[in-house]
């Protein structure tokens, strides 16, 4: 396998190695940055993403799926801090350029969640939805009709939302990349995605801390793309 089809990142964390590990390796951890998934093998080295053939505690892990392999080692640093190192290989598909391009940009986005997770939100319990726009949603004229929604792309802008439904949504721009967009309020991580790239609509990730009715905010960001793209 060629080096072009590896994707490595290296992720400074202002948390401890154990905190790293616990979200990474468990189910509130993973639904509180990532989406909802439980990471750790059964007893003979299966998960529900593949075969696990590295599982060390507090230092990491990699799974085996299909083709594809994921490993995650934690380093500790001084002070307290950490470093996870990811790595992805395997990438297959027929087109797998843009597969690869797609991928890097949202495992750009996915760290950098876990960094604000665990710099503004570490332990707390999360409710995860995800919306999505209609079909027609897959393009990148689509994706700059929402950028323009959210109104700037300087990273600690104020980003104000009116989601039907909902109180006003009021943050800070927290990432912007020609994909994806990060939007921090005071109880949420809300991630938007463009998926032009694999021909997929615009979708919405939403990270919610706290208790919260999944079922409400599903529908209120649901219909807040539909009526985006009517």
């Amino acid at each position: 396998m060629s080096d072009e089809r590896r994707y490595e990142i290296e992720v400074p964390l202002e948390a401890t190695p154990d905190q790293v590990w616990d979200a990474i390796s468990t189910p509130e951890g993973m639904t509180a940055w990532f989406a909802p998934m439980d990471p750790a093998p059964d007893e003979n080295g299966i998960s529900a993403d593949g075969v696990v053939t590295r599982w060390e505690p507090g230092h990491g892990y990699v799974v085996q799926a299909g083709s594809s392999s994921y490993e995650y080692l934690i380093e500790a640093r001084d002070g307290g801090s950490a470093v996870l190192r990811f790595t992805q290989t395997g990438f297959q598909s027929d087109d797998w350029e843009a597969e690869y391009e797609a991928t890097s940009r949202g495992w750009g986005l996915y760290f950098h969640t876990l960094a604000q997770y665990l710099s503004n939100f570490a332990g707390q319990p999360a409710t995860y939805i995800v919306a999505e726009g209609p079909a027609w949603s897959n393009t990148q004229e689509a994706w700059q009709k929402l950028q323009r929604v959210v109104g700037t792309s300087i990273v600690r802008d104020k980003v104000q939302l009116e989601v039907y439904g909902l109180e006003p949504v009021v943050g800070l721009l927290d990432y912007f990349g020609p994909s994806h967009i990060g939007v921090r309020t005071d109880q949420a991580l809300l991630r938007f995605h463009g998926r032009n790239l694999l021909g997929m609509s615009v979708a919405l990730g939403h990270h919610y801390y706290g208790n919260q009715d999944a079922k409400r905010l599903e529908d209120a960001w649901q219909s807040w793309l539909t009526e985006l793209y009517l």
